[in-house]
């Protein structure tokens, strides 16, 4: 289990009013001590004050909360659930709410939301409709809040465009590669387009995938064809042009983000939260970098999606202490906390914040990036076998730039062929 630490804060107090009017006098609501357990994804979604402010206003729930990385959530949870032990809330990748529901391991929750919005008006209305599609199964089962997410964009350095003679923005496949190449091309060791070729999930390679007009059909990308070959020769591409460093098909994320921050690559798809660790390389107010959307294919008449992902937070059938659940729930996606973790992480979906002076004087590109992320959509999963579909994506882009030569076609051909079994078809 990878635990970066365990927090307990012990609150002991009254029932509240409302859980009398709910009829939770029987069992865990009833004691002096109901307890409840989150699981958080990262340690940077942990609210700085580590809910002393829930303590103070529910003296009577004692809070318990730990780290269990996103990576090793649904293993753990699949224990905890077997020996007894499962938290109360837990934080997961939206692609996976479908299959935890249909294994009977988490808990549908849309009664609750709608006593959250009974009872909390302000916090959820400042909610976007991501909040609950991040935290919902495809027939609209809700269960939990999606109170974080992010899109994929492509970020750039504007002063090496300009010494290429390109300008921003570049808007399609052609002009990026184009923009990798000649700054490859310039000299001083840098490289056009930093990519990682390892280790991680497909995170962004399907959102590029769906920019370029590639469709997903009940969960399954749909790559054996013209779109599909144009997405696998974009990054063969890259390499074949030497506009990648040769090392891609090693690197993981953190190497691929350390080139473009540490000023070795002139370009990276990337999510807003890094745009954090940039702006102390690189002040964001100085105009060396920018940003803009996923591009498009030459040419493309499929409409333009912006795609991301979400990390909600979902309650388990664990729980036995519905109120409590939903208070932990409103108590994460207040403004105040929300914010706290959208300065120093990822984007969150309760809209207040981007309006709030603290929030954009932290983030002097947040006024930028709104529209764009306004657009964000998730993506389509497979609502069974999305981490066996997505085992097939990852390999297959470890592929795409560990052996740039081979024939694109074939690529596509055979990975669709992998993702249909691996969907069942």
């Amino acid at each position: 289990m990878s635990i970066v630490k365990i927090f307990r804060i012990a609150l002991l107090g009254a029932v509240s009013a409302s859980a009398l009017a709910f009829g939770f006098l029987a069992g865990p609501a009833a004691s002096q001590d109901r307890p409840i357990k989150v699981w958080f994804g990262r340690e940077n979604f942990i609210p700085e004050d580590q809910f002393s402010t829930f303590h103070a206003e529910y003296p009577d729930i004692t809070v318990e909360f730990e780290v269990i990385r996103l990576e090793d959530v649904n293993a753990q949870l699949v224990l905890a659930m077997r020996s007894g032990s499962a938290p109360d809330i837990v934080q997961i990748r939206d692609r996976d709410v479908g299959q935890l529901a249909i294994n009977k391991v988490v808990k549908d929750f849309t009664g609750w939301i709608e006593e959250f919005k009974n009872r909390f008006p302000e916090t959820y209305e400042q909610l976007s409709p991501l909040a609950w599609e991040g935290a919902s199964d495809p027939d609209g089962r809700i269960y939990g809040a999606a109170v974080y997410s992010t899109s994929i964009y492509l970020a750039y350095r504007t002063d090496w465009l300009e010494e290429v003679g390109m300008q921003a923005p570049l808007e399609t496949t052609d002009r990026v590669l184009e923009a990798a190449r000649k700054i490859t091309e310039s000299g001083d060791g840098r490289k056009g387009f930093s990519l990682l070729g390892c280790c991680n999930a497909p995170t962004w390679e399907l959102p590029l995938f769906l920019s370029m007009g590639g469709v997903i059909v009940d969960g399954v990308p749909q790559i054996d064809n013209e779109i599909g070959i144009e997405w696998i020769k974009f990054y063969q591409t890259l390499m074949n042009e030497g506009s990648a460093h040769p090392d891609t098909p090693s690197w993981d994320s953190g190497q691929m983000r350390a080139a473009f921050i540490g000023e070795r690559a002139g370009m990276m798809y990337e999510g807003e939260h890094i745009y954090v660790a940039i702006d102390k390389q690189l002040p964001y107010e100085e105009g060396k970098w920018a940003f803009e959307r996923l591009p498009t294919r030459p040419g493309q008449t499929e409409p333009h999606v912006q795609a991301g992902y979400a990390f909600p937070f979902i309650v388990t059938m664990g729980n036995k202490d519905e109120e409590a659940a939903m208070l932990a729930l409103e108590y994460l996606a207040r403004l105040e906390f929300a914010k706290q973790v959208s300065i120093r992480y990822q984007p969150t979906t309760n809209s207040a914040v981007a309006e709030d002076a603290e929030y954009l004087a932290a983030k002097p590109w947040a006024v930028d990036v709104a529209p764009i992320a306004a657009t964000m959509v998730t993506i389509p999963t497979h609502p069974t076998r999305a981490i066996q579909v997505y085992d097939v994506l990852k390999e297959l882009r470890d592929r795409m730039v560990a052996d740039p030569g081979a024939d694109p076609a074939a690529l596509a051909s055979e990975y669709q062929k992998a993702l249909n079994s691996a969907a069942g078809l």
